[in-house]
């Protein structure tokens, strides 16, 4: 009996024994099937944050480098800043167009009537009262045409080509052009004027049709008239303009006056070799105006205010 019992025991220890064996196994597979996936791809999940939080940081300790060695050259520059503005300020200096030759000055600013006032300009109130015995050059097309240029140069001295000399057009073709290298025209300016100095302005050999300039003027001579007729008039000397200079040369009178004037005469000496024809593009007048002429008693020298 005891045996039996004991085997009976045995047995059923044995069976419970295999019971909980195989609950175990099985239980170990469900937990294998269910969570050993999901753990696996949590830990690739963790393996790609860390992998970009890597790059991330690594990008940022790149770019903090790069801030580091920007920062360096920035102030590197900020140092020599000074350096360089004082090399361009003495570059600008020597670049400065500060040759004088005859009491001539040679400049080319760009909006240079903004910066000098010209008192022979047209549109501000200067006209050209005549040309003396000067004969414009002009290109007849038909026997009328020379006719009729004659006739309107009779009548209306001031009506000639030199009106382009105080207008501020300087284009090519743009210009008083008179026969020969000789000639003279006179000028009212906007006022009583203590001349200081006269512009000359020529086209660059660069946009001549030509490509060359012997029609400039070469040797100008200024006066300074009481009236228009003045048989003394006042000499402020003359000047040479240089073909292969700047296109707009600045003179300083060689011989002020104390006095102002309200009439200069300008007169061409000589060309720079062209045989037929001479071309003067602009004129102009500097100095200080003293008194503002509006109205005279002689009708051919009546300025209009503005």
């Amino acid at each position: 009996m005891d045996y039996e019992y004991e085997n009976g025991c045995f047995r059923n220890i044995f069976r419970s024994f295999v019971c909980v064996t195989l609950s175990l196994l099985l239980g170990l597979q469900v937990y294998a099937y269910f969570w050993g996936p999901s753990q696996d791809a949590l830990e690739g999940d963790f393996s790609d944050i860390r992998y970009v939080v890597m790059q991330l940081t690594q990008g940022l300790t790149e770019v903090n480098r790069k801030h580091e060695r920007l920062h360096g050259e920035m102030e590197r520059i900020s140092s020599a800043l000074p350096v360089v503005a004082a090399a361009a300020d003495r570059a600008r200096d020597a670049l400065q167009p500060s040759l004088r030759r005859n009491g001539r000055n040679t400049l080319d600013i760009q909006d240079y009537d903004r910066q000098m006032v010209d008192y022979a300009l047209e549109s501000a109130g200067a006209r050209i009262l005549d040309t003396g015995d000067t004969m414009d050059h002009v290109i007849y097309e038909s026997p009328v045409g020379w006719v009729l240029h004659n006739l309107v140069g009779m009548l209306c001295s001031e009506c000639l080509g030199a009106r382009a000399i105080i207008r501020p057009e300087s284009l090519p073709g743009e210009c008083w052009a008179f026969k020969g290298s000789r000639g003279e025209v006179t000028i009212r300016l906007l006022g009583i004027v203590r001349i200081t100095g006269i512009s000359v302005e020529h086209i660059s050999p660069h946009i001549a049709p030509t490509r060359e300039i012997s029609s400039a003027p070469r040797l100008l001579q200024i006066e300074g008239l009481e009236f228009r007729k003045d048989p003394f008039p006042h000499d402020f000397g003359s000047f040479e303009y240089d073909k292969d200079g700047k296109p707009i040369q600045y003179f300083q009178v060689l011989y002020p006056s104390p006095k102002g004037h309200s009439i200069v005469r300008l007169r061409v000496l000589s060309n720079w070799g062209h045989p037929v024809y001479t071309c003067v593009y602009r004129i102009r007048v500097h100095g200080d105006l003293a008194t503002r002429i509006s109205v005279t008693e002689e009708p051919d020298l009546r300025i209009e205010n503005e």
